[in-house]
């Protein structure tokens, strides 16, 4: 690649300081008329008597560039740099480079560009596309913001812009890039992104609208369909949603997903049965799915349906020993819908058949930690159960990170922060256990650690979030940068 950038080229024109000079003209013409090898040469021998001269070094640094001799040239910016702390030129080239080349100097040279031409849009959109990747949403969109006329051109600027929007909750706000991306990249996935964010954003209408194409396709799109069923539950049209659905369970029979949104529909309607009846044909298409299995367990669960639902979710942590029951199943088994003394007794009973299954131990102490804030003797048989979960299973997180939140009730502290570190090491973004540890240092008056935890438990949430959206919006391959 024998070219310069286009902010590199524009570096050409605010180098000023020494321009005046004869061989410093003589160079920039050179670079002018894309001669870099001959410039190069002309500014090495100008550095041979002035070895400091921050626009030669700048002009050096051009050259290289042009050449694609991209750590020599980020080392002769750097020299510039060190003479010259003020030169824009040589800090906009070393940027330009180390935010092209991902390299972690990148944020520290944008912001002191920033600080020295704050309505550089080109930095704040480069600023806002490292903090993006960073996982540093609230600075990322306040940069965006800053360039939006540079961004307005970038794919993938409007998609990192738009995704943090998303997860810092700011969905009116998402409406805007979305709609510019999507007048750039007229695709299947930013018309759903776009449709989900008016959604979100109480303009349902407009939603309707932009999925439009998609659902008159041929063949339509399965998501967008089961974005619309969404939609038309979100108005109170319940009925108009199940077909929607039931036409991207047609189309699309091995998509989880459509599952898993009509058995949410049946729980929340009450159709436990009708849920159980769809899930059963998403299991003959999908035989292996903890998810499903997870699901008709808790529908099972609602219908006091218990042995088979203990079996559903035994299933389903077999196949997926990380897969949350504590929040997705057992919130729901352990609700006030259900009989608290009867799911104990079950468990109980299986126990004595197998009182080595980490599942089950946990189980048990899930629904006997649901009365043991008062209950000094189901508090103690809930973290037996629990510890021996963890005994069996050292790596089910949701099992340690319930043992956790046990020993906190119990006033066990030092136990709960041993606890708590072990299953930090297995996933350093786990919230629980980041909270339940802020909790015992608390309690224990280890005020100098606070600040810290805390700071990790907001970096947890934000890398979580962050996550979330990244596969939300991961289908956008072939985004260039801005």
């Amino acid at each position: 690649m024998r070219h310069l950038s286009r902010w590199a080229l524009s570096l050409l024109m605010i180098w000023t300081a020494g321009a005046a000079a004869q061989s410093g003209s003589d160079i920039y013409g050179l670079l002018k008329q894309h001669k870099f090898a001959e410039a190069e040469t002309a500014a090495r021998a100008e550095l041979a008597t002035r070895p400091n001269d921050c626009s030669i070094l700048t002009l050096l640094g051009l050259s290289e560039r042009g050449q694609s001799k991209f750590e020599d040239a980020f080392r002769s910016f750097q020299n510039a740099n060190q003479s010259c702390p003020k030169n824009l030129a040589s800090l906009e080239g070393a940027a330009e480079i180390a935010y092209s080349r991902h390299m972690p100097e990148a944020d520290g040279l944008l912001k002191r560009v920033i600080e020295l031409q704050p309505g550089n849009a080109a930095a704040h959109a480069m600023l806002g596309a490292v903090e993006a990747r960073e996982g540093d949403c609230e600075a990322s969109v306040t940069n965006y913001a800053m360039a939006s006329g540079q961004i307005s051109r970038s794919v993938l600027a409007l998609r990192q812009y738009a995704g943090c929007l998303v997860t810092l909750g700011r969905m009116k706000e998402t409406v805007e890039p979305l709609t510019q991306l999507l007048a750039l990249q007229d695709s299947g996935v930013n018309r759903r992104m776009l449709a989900r964010a008016q959604s979100d954003s109480g303009d349902r209408e407009a939603a309707i609208t932009t999925l439009d194409p998609l659902l008159h396709a041929d063949p339509p799109d399965d998501a967008a369909l089961l974005l619309r069923a969404r939609i038309a539950e979100a108005d109170n049209k319940t009925p108009e949603a199940v077909t929607w659905l039931r036409q991207a369970i047609q189309l699309a029979p091995k998509n989880v997903e459509n599952y898993l949104y009509f058995a949410e529909i049946s729980f929340a309607h009450g159709s436990y049965q009708v849920g159980i009846d769809l899930l059963n044909t998403g299991l003959q298409q999908l035989p292996d799915s903890p998810r499903l299995l997870l699901a008709r367990g808790v529908l099972r669960a609602q219908l006091d349906q218990m042995d088979a639902a203990l079996t559903d979710f035994e299933a389903a942590h077999r196949l997926d020993p990380k897969l949350s029951l504590a929040e997705d199943a057992m919130g729901v088994l352990f609700s006030q819908k259900h009989d608290m003394s009867a799911a104990r007794a079950v468990f109980r009973e299986k126990l004595k058949g197998q009182p080595n299954d980490a599942l089950l131990q946990y189980l048990y102490a899930e629904s006997l930690s649901e009365g043991s804030a008062e209950d000094d003797k189901s508090l103690g048989e809930a973290i037996v159960a629990a510890k021996r979960s963890v005994e069996l299973e050292p790596s089910y997180q949701p099992a340690r990170d319930l043992l956790c939140v046990l020993l906190l009730r119990h006033g066990d502290l030092k136990e709960v922060l041993e606890q708590a570190n072990e299953a930090l090491k297995r996933d350093p973004y786990d919230e629980a256990a980041l909270y339940q540890e802020l909790q015992a240092e608390r309690r224990l008056k280890q005020t100098d650690r606070l600040p810290d935890l805390v700071a990790r438990l907001q970096a947890a949430k934000s890398h979580n979030q962050v996550a979330v959206t990244k596969f939300v919006l991961s289908d956008g391959a072939g985004a260039k940068e801005p």
